[in-house]
């Protein structure tokens, strides 16, 4: 009867065992990442063609006074990102305002980017649909023209040059996209992915996934 009993204690060991392990679940962070966006900061400036300012200094739509240090005169206007310019570089209709090229040139953010978004998500999950005609080579708040064989995202919420890791729960397929427009306009959705993009994760059939995405880097 002793051993009987014994047997019995030890075959239901495993099962105690596996009742008070932890549960193994995936969770998401609040933590919050912050846009890199200094208030004021010093450069060189230089004069481009066109209508508009670009920097590699700045998030792309930010709008900036820009004074330069050899005339002490200034102009303000919305700069934009390119990553080849190095310093600021505005219309040449400003050189009899700015000086001769190059000029040092201190910069004062007063929004930063399009619409002064400074915080990420470390993480958002929900559901994603994709985009293309007609929005295709149309121009973007990023300041670029959508390309929908681009790896792009549009978001509601999130600074426009953030990098997403984006993976589709369904297949576990996974891409890098730019948030660079504004969208998706269905209150349920959480991200509108370019058609690339979209075909990379296999969704192109389904429309509709659910999506995690993982915050890269917030903002440019």
């Amino acid at each position: 009867m002793w051993k009987q009993g014994l047997k019995l204690s030890l075959l239901s060991l495993p099962l105690l065992l596996c009742a008070c392990a932890p549960a193994v679940k995936r969770e998401y962070t609040e933590e919050s990442l912050r846009v890199y966006c200094p208030d004021v900061l010093r450069t060189k400036g230089y004069y481009c063609d066109g209508d508009r300012a670009y920097s590699n200094k700045v998030q792309s739509g930010s709008r900036v006074k820009i004074t330069s240090l050899s005339t002490n005169r200034h102009i303000t206007i919305a700069v934009f990102r390119r990553e080849d310019i190095d310093g600021i570089c505005v219309p040449e209709k400003f050189k009899s305002l700015l000086g001769s090229e190059p000029f040092p040139a201190r910069l004062e953010v007063q929004r930063c980017g399009v619409d002064d978004r400074k915080t990420c998500p470390a993480y958002l999950k929900g559901l994603a649909s994709y985009y293309g005609e007609p929005y295709h080579r149309r121009q973007t708040p990023y300041g670029i023209v959508f390309d929908q064989e681009g790896l792009y995202a549009a978001s509601r919420d999130l600074p426009l040059g953030t990098l997403l890791e984006v993976r589709n729960l369904k297949n576990r397929k996974s891409v890098v996209v730019k948030v660079i427009d504004r969208g998706p306009f269905k209150e349920e959705r959480v991200l509108d992915l370019s058609y690339e993009a979209a075909k990379r994760l296999d969704m192109i059939k389904d429309g509709v996934v659910e999506v995690e995405a993982r915050v890269l880097r917030c903002g440019d």
